[in-house]
This record gives structure tokens, sequence and C-alpha cells, in this order.
């Protein structure tokens, strides 16, 4: 293994053939590396910010990652350092682990598990949510790019209902002033077909300028029965009014449909070589038929930006934002009593928000004060759960396992952030207050009610179960943030950063109501639980160099983090049940390294190195005072070592990329008792560049992506959350994989 994190290292770095790094307010490489010598860009240099440990993916970055990157933010950002980020499919649009984004940064669940949010903003505004079908309703070619928060997290950058693992925002790919059609379409393995196209008007008179894009999605499932699909259509418009004032609004509207991969236990994937094709069956007798394990959701947006500058030195920005999702899961669960059902999940809920700031620039010093608003309904916790058992082939309904109604989350949080530079000095720093109300729960007897919709069972429900109800709680919370960078000389600097994070999980309820015979034998009832439920509060720090030259960057960061009142799925053996607690320790602290290079004409490298350790700092204690014995066991799903690399070389109007990706051995349970092995996936992309001015073709790509070259068979999704002592599934990841796709830019 060492030699292979030598092998990888020695690569030195990597391009991105613009797998750009950037950030609006930092220093930059200019595009060609050495003035004269290059004809074209072949590397598009680094950004970073002065005082935060964040990188920005530029659009040539995206592109560069080929096919399956172009409808997922989790992919898009998979060779970032200390961002493990697994596949189910090379889409990625099974990429879900107990209903949300499956991804980990610095070991840290993105979502902080079971809460009811996504870590991806836009525009710094959350406009999606979870559970649902919010994950993957972006085509990345509509994005400008999409920047990676790691560590404490800046005032007013860190907006939703968590920050706990970091933040990822996007960028909006503005309408062109030129009018402009863009046309991608790809095939591939397993009957794979995408299509998508633009349409850009270009400034008119009026000064509006707008684009309208579509993209239709189809695949089959690589093992298996089923098939995913998936329709999408996002619209920009901007309006100029004057010279103070612009108007930008967007929308995204996607319908997905995906059938599910079958999880697997851990005893099934210690013969991985036997099971590794192992999936649901093609028989309506059996509780495991394919089609009884599916997601269907429509998702539905709409944001604003609103924008006056009142001089040069200062402006006010307000931006709206409205999500609509609903549809269900179906899918095969196994009951304690060790009978199978299908269950489905039903969703239909919104969230409503806005931000709002002025900023103004005086002299050597930056300052933005603003507020942000956000309601989201339910579910998030769970409140309908309906059972089905199976008669010949049938589903019949047995009954609803929850159903229930609930009010509204609820945050208020106001910020105030400043920045200030003087010679080599910058500082940076900010604050926000932030007030979290956790809604009520109100838990419904459904015995006798039948298989109607959500609606009409609450209006047929004739009592509440006081026990499994739950009044709203309120949180109050102080998230500062600290940095300052210091240039030693033109091409070398250091920093530091200091944030402190936060996230609420809400997973405590499905798990009460699914114990709740348990529960009441002890006399336990769910609020007093809640009440003893806390905001997960992580203070970060980071430390690190920046050197940056010409044709030559390399970033080492050493970070170090503590959580309190971290969430965790806590299983109880004298009480016979698991549930989660927010009352455990945490210390997290690595090393990251990312270097890109020059090293000739036509080549470019990229490559990143991470050591994460993430582990409870304490032993847990159970009802009758036996000791769980965990301190310092590195959390499930969480590899120490990650090491990716790409290199890119350009022949005439060919680039030739190969990707290596490594993870580390991992664990399926906070015991480390299921040991997962380490992996090396090996992508290569090929890509044609040319432009056909005779018939107004001003760029043509045709790409032939292979992904998983060596066709591993490796666990890729581990199905956990940080404290998990049993019941831990996986998913085996896609195999060798092959996409040819032509874009056309008119």
């Amino acid at each position: 293994m060492r030699r292979l994190f030598l092998a990888v290292l020695s690569m030195g770095c990597i391009l991105l053939n613009g797998l750009a790094f950037s950030a609006e307010e930092v220093v930059s490489l200019p595009d060609i590396i050495v003035q004269g010598e290059f004809e074209e860009a072949d590397f598009v240099g680094p950004m970073f910010t002065e005082t935060n440990t964040k990188t920005k993916i530029t659009e040539n970055g995206m592109n560069v990652l080929g096919t399956g990157s172009t409808m997922s933010v989790q992919k898009t950002i998979n060779l970032m350092p200390s961002v493990n980020q697994q596949s189910v499919d090379p889409f990625g649009l099974g990429d879900i682990s107990n209903y949300h984004e499956s991804f980990r940064f610095r070991g840290v669940e993105a979502t902080g598990g079971g809460n009811p949010a996504s870590p991806v903003n836009v525009e710094n505004i959350p406009i999606s949510g979870r559970p649902g079908g919010g994950a993957n309703i972006y085509d990345m070619e509509n994005f400008k790019s999409v920047s990676i928060y790691k560590g404490g997290l800046p005032a007013d950058k860190s907006f939703g209902l968590t920050s706990i693992g970091g933040k990822i925002d996007m960028e909006v790919k503005r309408p062109s002033e030129e009018f402009s059609f863009d046309l991608k379409q790809a095939f591939g393995s397993y009957d794979a077909r995408r299509s998508f196209l633009r349409l850009d008007t270009g400034l008119l008179p009026s000064d509006t300028a707008g684009f309208l894009s579509y993209s239709n999605t189809n695949v089959d499932k690589w093992k298996g029965e089923g098939h995913s699909g998936r329709n999408n259509t996002m619209a920009g418009l901007t309006q100029r009014i004057g010279n103070n004032i612009e108007i930008e609004a967007f929308s995204i509207y996607n319908n997905a449909k995906v059938n599910t991969y079958r999880p697997l236990s851990y005893k099934q994937v210690s013969s991985l070589d036997k099971t590794y094709n192992l999936d649901y069956v093609n028989d309506k007798k059996d509780y495991f038929y394919y089609d009884y394990n599916k997601n269907d959701f429509v998702d539905f947006n709409f944001f604003l930006n609103a924008k006056y500058n009142i001089s040069n030195d200062a402006k006010i920005n307000v931006k709206p934002f409205y999500w609509n999702d609903h549809g269900y899961y179906s899918e095969t669960i196994t009951m304690k009593n060790g009978q199978n059902r299908i269950r489905r999940w039903d969703t239909d809920h919104d969230i409503v928000g806005v931000l709002a700031e002025y900023t103004q620039k005086i002299r050597l010093f930056d300052y933005t004060i603003g507020y942000f608003y956000l309601e989201q309904e339910k579910p998030g916790p769970p409140t309908s759960w309906k059972l089905y058992k199976l008669d010949s082939g049938e589903l019949v309904f047995d009954k609803w396992q929850i159903l229930s109604n609930s009010s509204k989350h609820r945050q208020h949080a106001p910020i105030v952030s400043g920045k200030y530079s003087c010679g080599r000095l910058t500082l940076e720093g900010g604050v926000k207050y932030l007030r979290y109300s956790m809604p009520d729960i109100t838990t419904y007897d459904a015995t006798g009610i039948p298989d109607v919709s959500y609606e009409e069972a609450l209006n047929l429900t004739t009592s509440i179960e006081s026990k499994a109800s739950a009044a709203s709680k309120d949180f109050d919370e102080i998230l500062p943030n600290f940095g300052l960078n210091y240039k030693l000389k033109d091409s070398l600097s250091c920093y530091f950063s200091y944030g402190r994070n936060f996230g609420m999980s809400v997973a405590l309820y499905p798990y009460y109501i699914s114990q709740k015979s348990e529960f009441y034998k002890q006399g336990i009832t769910l609020q007093d639980l809640w009440n003893k439920q806390e905001l997960e509060i992580a203070d970060n720090f980071d430390i690190g160099l920046r050197y940056i030259s010409e044709k030559l960057y390399v970033v080492p960061t050493i970070y170090y983090a503590r959580h309190k009142n971290k969430a965790a799925t806590y299983y109880d053996d004298s009480l016979g049940v698991s549930f989660p607690a927010s009352i455990f320790d945490a210390e997290g602290y690595g090393f990251e390294l990312e270097a890109g290079a020059v090293p000739a004409k036509n080549l470019s490298l990229y490559a990143s190195f991470s050591y994460n350790r993430f582990y409870f700092s304490q032993n847990i204690y159970n009802q009758a005072g036996s000791v769980v014995s965990i301190d310092g066991n590195q959390v499930p799903d969480a590899p120490e070592f990650l090491a990716k690399a790409l290199l890119s070389y350009r022949i005439g109007s060919l680039s030739l990329s190969p990707i290596l990706r490594y993870t580390s051995s991992r664990y399926g349970d906070i015991l480390q008792t299921e040991k997962v092995d380490d992996a090396l996936i090996v992508d290569f992309d090929i890509t044609y560049t040319t432009s056909i001015p005779k018939i107004n073709i001003r760029e043509l790509d045709v790409s032939l992506s292979f992904y998983n070259l060596m066709d591993k068979e490796y666990i890729s999704i581990i199905n956990t959350s940080d404290y998990q002592t049993l019941g831990s599934t996986y998913q085996t990841g896609a195999p060798f994989t092959v996409f040819l796709s032509a874009a056309v830019h008119f």
C-alpha cells in the first residue's frame, strides 16, 4: 500500500484539463501558464479563498470529469481531498444512503446523519431538501462552478438546516450575451442514453437575456432488473433596469424514477466474488421483487436574485426561494419479528425562505450585514409509512406504520461578516446568530384506517398517541468564524481559520415508532427522548500553506475538529432497542495535500491526498451500566486514507486523461468487526475537441469515457450511521462501463 501511495503522489498532481480550482476574491494563476509558450490554455490555475478551506471547480473541470458527472453534484467533487464519494451506478442516480446523499467530508457525514436537509446550496441558498428527490435535480451543464467548503464555514456561506460536515455551493451559468445553442448526446453500457440541449437567447434590446434547457436520461441497471429515467428542465432570465437594478430568476423542474439496487449484508459481501451481482429478483410473489423497490419523485424550485447597486461600493441583494418535492419511496424491509413487508413512504413538502444582504466596501474594509429565514415542511422526520404484504403476487395493504402530523422547521439567522486587507495581511471573520425551531410531532392511532391518501387518513383519525408525540423545541446558538492569511512572498502564503458548524438530527422519531412497544414497556415516551436532543456543534481549526507559481501549486493543510452533542444511533441491549441520541463527543484531525503542475508542454497533472481521523472520544454506557468500548474507533464508512490523481496529455486536438481513485479500508460498524477492503479504481477519458466555422459550430467535443477500467469488484456505499453496532448494509460499485458522448456548441 505504501508503494501505491508513492506511485500516486509521484504523479505530482493533476489537471483537470481545467478541473480548475478558484474563488472570486483571491489570488489566481493566469489561464496561460507561461505567456507565449502555450498556444492554448492547457491548465486553468487554482484560486483559493484567502482564509478558508474552500476549493472551486470551474466549468472546464466539470467537463473533464466525464458523462457521469453531468447529473451528479457528488460525482463532480470526488477528486477533492478528504471527500469520500462512492457510486452505485455510473450516472450517480442511485447514490443514496439512508435517504441522503452518500458522501463524507473529512470522515463526517455531510448531512450530519438524519438531518432533514441537503448539504448542497445554489447561489448560497438551500433550494432543495431531504428526504425526497432533491439529490439529483441539477444538470451540471447549467452551472458555472461548484465550490466545496470544508472545516469551519464563513457566517455568510453556511445557510440551511445543517453545516456540520461542510457545504457545497453552486453558481448558475448565466444566460449568454450572444445567441447560442448547445446539444449533447451520450450513449453507453447497459442501454444508457442521455440527451441535453440548451438555448440562450442572447442579450435582447430590452436588456433581457434568458436560457432554457432540457435533458432526458435513461439507463438500465447494471445488475438485476429495472432501470432509471429522468427528465429535467431549467430556465433562467435576467433583466437589467437602468444602471443600478438587475433581476435574475431561475427555475428547475425534475422528474426521476429509479429502480434501486439491493443492499447486501456483511455476510454476503464477505464473499464478494459470489454475491457481487446479487440483486432483486423478477418474481412478483417474492418480497424482493425489483419493482417493489423504487423511488419516484417530482421536484420544482424557483429562486430569485434582486440586486440594487446603491453605489460602486455598496449594494443590496435579496434572494427569495421556494422548493417543492412530492413522490414516494417503495422498499422491502424486514420487521423486528423477522417478517418482510413492502413499505411505501409518501412525501410532499415545501421549503420557502429568503436571504437579504447589504454589502459595502470602505477603503480596505468590506463588510456584509444580512438576515436569513427558512421554513421547511415535513417529512423529515417521516409522517407517512404504509406497509403492504404479498398475496399471490399482489400487494395487499397491511397497516399504517406511521401516521403523524407536525409543524414546520423554522430558522432565523442574522449575520455580520467582514474582511480587512492591509499589505500582506488579510483578516476575515463573522458571526451568525441561529434560532432554530424543531417541529412538534402529533402521532395518530391509525388502527383500522384503510389504504387511502395521507390527507384522507388524517381526516379519518379519531385519537392521538400521546406517548409517541412531542412538542416543538427551540435552539439558540452563536456561530462565529475567523481567519487570517499572510503572504510570506508573492508565491507563498500561510493561513489559519476557525469556524463553528452545526447540525440537527430528527432520526429519533422513526426509530421510536418502529420500536414503540418496547419503549412503552420501559415507560419511555417520545417526549422524554425529544427533550434530550441538542444541536450538534463542531469547532473546526485549519492551518495551511499555499505555494502558487506559474507552473506549480502545492497546498498542504492540517486540521482539527471537536464535536459536541454528536448525534449517533445507540443500541441499548438492556432495553432491546436502538435509537439516536445527541449526547456524544467526537474528535477529528488530519492532513490534506492538493497539488497541480504543468511539467511539460501539453501535459498537466493533478493529485490529492488526505489522511482523515474521525472518532468518538468516549465510551458508551447503556441503561444497565455496561460499557460499549468505542473510544478512539474510527466511525463507519470513513476511510483513513484517500488518494486521487488525474493526468491529461494533449496531442493536437486529442486529450488523453487517466484518473485514479484510491480508498483505504473502512468499517461498517463502530465496533470495527465489519471490515471493507481498500480499492483502487481506474477511469480513462479520451476527448477530441475542434471547431467547424463553416457551419457555425464554435466547439465540438467527442469523448470516449471508460469507468472502472480494470473491472474491479468493490464495495461502494455503506448504509450506516456513525454509531452503528448492527444492521449495516452494503452496495457494490459499478463494473466496467463505457460512454460515448458528443457535445456541440453553436
